[in-house]
């Protein structure tokens, strides 16, 4: 399929986009999560809600922001989002000495990988590189636009 074909029927990039934005906020807090039950167990629940919501919410806005400027055609915001799936694996693997639940260890580093291999997939590039041609496509029709806008005005002041 030529890219103009993929511009007239993007639903299907849209699961990959959802997983990729679910994938980062489940690998963030069940990397929290993790963070917060080995390393601050002396601190009292209290504080430790409050940083925990304050960081999930300030990744969170950061990971939406990547993600959407992603969609507007701006793809080297990929990287921030592949920093944050790193981090969270490099914070979660060392949790293995304080003997974590299975099950949240296993699914704290399941997520970040799976989340690598969704931006890594052939339906994730393909995404990029058509909002990258939306974004030009756009940018060619407000000039045109703004050029026909000036002409007419000045038409009208003669």
């Amino acid at each position: 399929m030529r890219p103009s074909e993929y511009l007239l029927s993007p639903p299907h990039y849209f699961p990959t986009f959802i997983g990729g934005m679910l994938l980062s906020l489940f690998s963030l807090v069940t990397a929290e999560l993790l963070v917060l039950d080995a390393y601050f167990t002396d601190v009292p629940v209290e504080v430790s809600a409050i940083w925990l919501f304050a960081v999930l919410t300030g990744v969170t806005v950061l990971i939406c922001i990547c993600h959407f400027s992603m969609v507007y055609g701006r793809p080297q915001w990929v990287w921030v989002v592949v920093a944050v799936f790193l981090g969270c694996l490099l914070a979660v693997l060392p949790t293995i000495e304080h003997r974590p639940h299975k099950i949240l260890y296993i699914s704290g580093v399941l997520f970040p990988l799976l989340g690598l291999l969704n931006l890594n997939s052939n339906r994730h590039r393909e995404l990029r590189k058509v909002v990258v041609l939306v974004r030009y496509k756009r940018k060619r029709f407000q000039a045109i636009r703004s050029a026909r806008m000036r002409r007419l005005k000045a038409e009208r002041c003669k």
